[in-house]
């Protein structure tokens, strides 16, 4: 890395934000802090998190060479507004770290992490969020998925934390068959009775974890409940019609996962893996080596070389 001085690189994500920091390549110190999706919380929360995870890798300011971050919040395929949230969010850290700042989606970091940024490939996230971006062997990228909660964000677990919660409330009123979702729905929000659930959704101050709910419905899923399991079958279908878009796009058949979706909810990475290789016997699902926050770092040490 440029000058031997550190680099960090952050995955920032809309629940927790991963940071690391490597000299010459050699992880020094590494650090979790809150979430950075300035669309939800604001760019002043997002960049004040950001910090506090800076401070915790306990590197003076003054040794980081440059910040490599994968953000959430970003489309790439969409230029940067001055006056945007986002160049606003950059533009607090500058200021705090006085450091170079280059920053990509957090989707193309990972997919940087599986490809080097050169290689043709496919990378399916599914996290809170949910989308598929790829690249050709011409280095053009594509996208599938990804446009936010309001059109659903299906394949995500903020898709199945509200499906879930919906066939839950369903159950309730007696107007859906009845559902382990029910139970899990009124221990994770800590109520007593089911009417108490709608202080927990609209609380008076922030946003409950919605998402996290996805988490009690695999549980459900593996323990036999059939509207969970189909809940997150569902879910893998959407990821997987992500996936082969992108794998017809692009000709590839290296198809990358990442996110705790994919990574740890056996029903849908089972699900996805039986989708896609019925239709590609040939394709390689894999996590990719790299992780997402390394990927940020090497991408920002190559700009610092690059603008030399």
């Amino acid at each position: 890395m440029a000058d031997k001085k550190i680099i960090i690189g952050i995955d920032g994500g809309g629940t927790k934000t991963a940071l690391a920091a490597y000299r010459e390549g050699t992880p020094v110190a590494s650090a979790k802090t809150g979430p950075m999706n300035y669309n939800f919380i604001g760019a002043d929360r997002a960049a004040e998190n950001v910090l506090a995870g800076v401070r915790a890798l306990g590197i003076p300011v003054g040794t980081i060479g440059a910040i490599g971050i994968g953000d959430p919040s970003i489309d790439d395929t969409v230029g940067t507004d001055p006056d945007s949230v986002s160049a606003k969010f950059v533009s607090l850290l500058k200021k705090a770290l006085g450091v170079q700042v280059f920053v990509r989606s957090d989707a193309y970091m990972t997919l940087f992490g599986l490809t080097e940024g050169r290689k043709p490939g496919v990378l399916i996230l599914s996290g809170t969020g949910a989308m598929g971006i790829a690249q050709n062997p011409e280095g053009h990228l594509f996208l599938a998925g990804g446009w936010g909660r309001i059109s659903g964000d299906e394949g995500s677990g903020y898709y199945i934390a509200v499906e879930a919660i919906k066939a839950a409330l369903r159950a309730i009123d007696g107007i859906a068959p009845a559902t382990a979702l029910t139970d899990a729905l009124t221990g994770y929000f800590g109520v007593g009775t089911p009417r108490e659930l709608i202080t927990r959704f609209y609380p008076e101050n922030g946003e409950p974890d919605i998402a996290g709910f996805a988490e009690a419905a695999a549980s459900c899923a593996e323990k036999g409940d059939a509207c969970a399991k189909k809940i997150l079958t569902d879910a893998a279908g959407f990821l997987a019609s992500y996936a082969s878009v992108l794998m017809e796009r692009t000709g590839s058949r290296t198809v990358g996962i990442y996110g705790s979706v994919l990574t740890r909810n056996r029903t849908v990475r089972a699900e996805f893996e039986r989708l896609i290789l019925e239709k590609y016997p040939d394709a390689g699902i894999m996590t990719p080596a790299v992780s997402p926050e390394r990927a940020a770092a090497i991408y920002a040490g190559l700009q610092v070389l690059r603008e030399r």
